[in-house]
């Protein structure tokens, strides 16, 4: 639960934050005395050259034949990002960002219970304007994942370190969702699916029983674009 005091803690700094500047803004100019008072708000597909920050949280699961009674879990992800605008209505999109995934699982006592899995992304994404005012962006592309831990719990305890669940260290996922932008930040969500099979061994002796069989990363982001 710590993550997610110190999460919602965050977000409410930044909005808070954001707010003041920009009331302290409007007593110094109009937005008529000068068009660009609050351009830096403003994070649509109007401007060329775009660095951000994205912060939110994430529905996961691992899909596949391997694994026994998934389902969803939750966590946390976040990343900078930059994006280049390459035409009228259309740009790409990078970012370099961490998140927390996984799955729960309805399984017995003694079975495994809870797989969580720490990432290092980098995706490329194309984004296309879907509005006039370019505020509604349908976003497209591709993620690269690098593992950096995983964790199992057993029910009804986590496992130590010296028995680390053996997956594989990369992964590549599809990605697609939407960006909407307001005078503050904007709201993106997004679908993801790994295209790799991630299974390399999981641990010895497990339960339910070792099939080895595919596992597949799905998480469906939610975030807020400062």
């Amino acid at each position: 639960m710590k993550w997610y005091k110190s999460f919602v803690c965050l977000i409410g700094f930044i909005c808070f934050s954001n707010i003041i500047w920009a009331q302290t803004d409007s007593i110094d100019t109009t937005e008529e005395d000068d068009p660009g008072a609050f351009e830096r708000f403003h994070r649509d597909m109007d401007e060329t050259h775009i660095f951000g920050l994205r912060l939110g949280s994430n529905i996961s699961s691992l899909l596949g034949n391997e694994l026994e009674n998934p389902t969803i879990a939750f966590g946390l992800n976040g990343a900078l990002y930059y994006r280049y605008k390459v035409g009228k209505k259309s740009a790409i999109q990078t970012e370099a960002g961490f998140s927390i995934r996984g799955s729960n699982f309805n399984n017995k006592a003694d079975e495994y219970e809870t797989i969580k899995l720490y990432y290092l992304d980098i995706p490329i994404y194309w984004v296309r304007s879907l509005n006039n005012k370019n505020t509604s962006n349908l976003v497209l592309g591709l993620q690269y994942s690098q593992l950096m831990n995983a964790t199992i719990k057993i029910n009804p305890q986590i496992l130590p370190d010296s028995q680390v669940p053996k997956f594989k260290k990369e992964d590549i996922a599809v990605a697609g969702g939407l960006q909407f932008y307001g005078g503050i930040f904007g709201f993106q969500c997004m679908i993801k699916y790994g295209l790799l099979n991630i299974n390399d061994g999981l641990i010895p002796n497990l339960k339910p029983l070792f099939k080895n069989k595919d596992i597949h990363n799905f998480a469906l982001d939610i975030n807020f674009l400062f």
